[in-house]
């Protein structure tokens, strides 16, 4: 049966409990919902509550196993409103004495505001140990325009000594798919055109058109035009003329 956050929250908010709160989190995690401004409001209507069980959850995920968890949290707390993941996040930085989650919180919490800073802390991360941390600082330096340096932490994070291993290769491969759809455009952006080919190898030469697209059908299309237009100004560069003649005459039939 699948999960319907608006009737538990209505729930948790008629009949209070932290374990029933706990239980909504914890399925909220590991099955990605949309929240809707309902959801929203009822969060808001259980004041500081909700908030504070799932701040001390999130400090708990992140000591016990921060590279597994981090990402089911970023997606959490990105279906909350700016001022709920606000809260949340400073709740969490009340209730951890674990230097590295603290350091992770204060830099998180400053990326929108000022990414610079959140360097900052993310530095103090140990990259060996939380290699996850990579991922964030390369964001960092995308949103600051720092194209090689967010290149270069991009591919340190997928050069990570955890992706080597052969019972993570399947991992490894997904996120070589996807970091090499942050990274391709950003070689673009530096002219370095002859490297932007291989990561947009990566993507697509081992997928077709329509698979590519069904892929990110929940994207924002004008981004993917994007890619795939930054794609067929790489092989006009490197002078493969007609495959990106070819290239363009399929990205004008699906976005006309």
């Amino acid at each position: 049966m699948e999960f319907n956050v608006t009737n538990a929250l209505k729930q948790l908010n008629t009949d209070y409990s932290e374990d029933k709160a706990s239980e909504i989190i914890e399925n909220l995690l590991y099955n990605s919902t949309d929240f809707s401004d309902e959801d929203h409001e009822i969060i808001d209507e259980l004041n500081d509550k909700f908030l504070r069980i799932a701040a001390q959850i999130f400090v708990e995920d992140l000591a016990y196993d921060f590279n597994t968890l981090v990402n089911y949290w970023e997606a959490f707390i990105g279906q909350l409103t700016e001022e709920q993941s606000q809260n949340l996040l400073n709740f969490a930085i009340e209730q951890t004495d674990v230097d590295f989650v603290e350091d992770f919180i204060i830099g998180y919490r400053k990326f929108y505001t000022n990414p610079k800073e959140s360097i900052t802390f993310f530095n103090k991360i140990d990259e060996h140990q939380f290699y996850e941390i990579k991922f964030f600082k390369a964001r960092c330096y995308e949103v600051l325009n720092e194209e090689e340096k967010a290149v270069e932490a991009y591919v340190n994070y997928l050069n990570s000594d955890y992706f080597k291993l052969e019972e993570n290769a399947e991992q490894a491969a997904v996120n070589t798919f996807y970091i090499s759809h942050n990274i391709a455009p950003l070689l673009v952006k530096v002219k370095k055109y002859k490297e932007a080919k291989v990561y947009f190898d990566n993507v697509l030469k081992n997928i077709n058109f329509e698979d590519y697209l069904a892929n990110f059908e929940d994207s924002n299309q004008q981004e993917i035009k994007s890619f795939l237009e930054n794609y067929v100004t790489t092989l006009q560069e490197i002078g493969e003329d007609t495959p990106a003649n070819d290239f363009s005459k399929k990205i004008m039939q699906y976005f006309s």
